[in-house]
């Protein structure tokens, strides 16, 4: 990926993570909602925390790290912060949104300057958030790769999207397809034809991500799958 990264998309977790209870009385009636649902809202915060802490402190600002070792707030916990913890806090929140915005801005100017040449089914791949990849087939000379998704989550709506990539010069992947969820693509021009490259959610935490880089002449997308690779087991690089 070039705009949309892993290490991007972690960061825009943090940058949900950041949200603070706009007064004492908020912060008093979410956790009495909580106790009223038979939930413990500070073990399911410090859970959350716990699941994003590498990367927190991967990126968290000093300043901010020193704010906490004073005691004017606890991420893990996610209480009710001092107004310079809250400001702090949210001064990094923008900053990770900054980062966001320049890196979408900078793919989707790339894409405006190319989009005449790119494959007819583009506006169907940039909708594909949430699908999930159920099946992969590789044909035996690797020139054409078939994908089969559950598409009920994303966009488009459709139970099953059938993708068949024919004229494959180049085809990567970090790990096996099978049951990772489709989260960003990036579609450019490469070789004698289109690239993509597709971030995916591989089920197994933040730090494990997977991405698929396919270069190839043409793309057909169907909503239905021209045959049943339901069954498949699947084939990787």
């Amino acid at each position: 990926m070039k705009y949309f990264t892993a290490e991007q998309y972690r960061k825009m977790q943090i940058r949900g993570f950041l949200v603070f209870h706009e007064s004492e009385e908020d912060y008093a009636a979410d956790r009495q909602w909580y106790v009223e649902n038979d939930r413990d809202y500070e073990a399911e915060s410090i859970a959350f925390y716990t699941y994003l802490e590498p990367i927190i402190t991967r990126h968290m600002p000093q300043e901010l790290h020193e704010a906490i070792q004073r005691g004017e707030g606890d991420l893990k916990r996610m209480g009710m912060p001092s107004p310079e913890f809250r400001r702090r806090a949210e001064a990094w929140r923008q900053e990770l949104q900054r980062e966001w915005d320049e890196a979408r801005d900078a793919y989707w100017a790339r894409y405006k300057s190319i989009e005449s040449e790119l494959p007819e089914e583009r506006s169907i791949i940039h909708r594909l958030h949430d699908a999930k990849i159920i099946a992969e087939t590789i044909s035996a000379d690797e020139k054409s790769i078939e994908l089969l998704l559950d598409g009920s989550g994303s966009m488009l709506g459709h139970d099953h999207l059938f993708l068949r990539f024919e004229g494959v010069t180049h085809y990567e992947s970090l790990s096996s397809l099978l049951d990772n969820h489709w989260l960003y693509e990036e579609l450019d021009l490469g070789g004698n034809g289109f690239e993509l490259r597709a971030l995916l959610d591989a089920g197994s935490g933040l730090q494990d991500m997977n991405e698929l880089i396919i270069r190839a002449s043409r793309v057909s997308v169907v909503t239905e799958p021209a045959v049943d690779l339901s069954s498949s087991n699947g084939q990787s690089n």
